[in-house]
């Protein structure tokens, strides 16, 4: 998987093949709980964004962004 919109589109069809009888159910949560450990380090990828004010660029599985989260300086 490339980008978080991979990671999307395979719990997608994960989520239709446990549905339809295609996937076990067991093997379905041990793929959730991987895809957890990915959007965990997602998420740390965007706090080093915050905590750097942007200079974090990220790996590209997301695009990182912070600017919406920067706090004001009080002078």
């Amino acid at each position: 998987m490339k980008n978080i919109n991979d990671l999307r589109d395979f719990l997608g069809e994960t989520m239709r093949a446990i549905k339809d009888g295609s996937l076990d159910v067991d093997r379905g949560r041990t793929i959730a709980s991987l895809a957890k450990e990915i959007t965990d380090t997602v998420k740390v990828e965007v706090e080093l964004a915050r905590a750097t004010d942007g200079d974090f660029k990220g790996t590209g599985y997301i695009d990182v962004d912070p600017s919406p989260f920067k706090l004001k300086q009080i002078k």
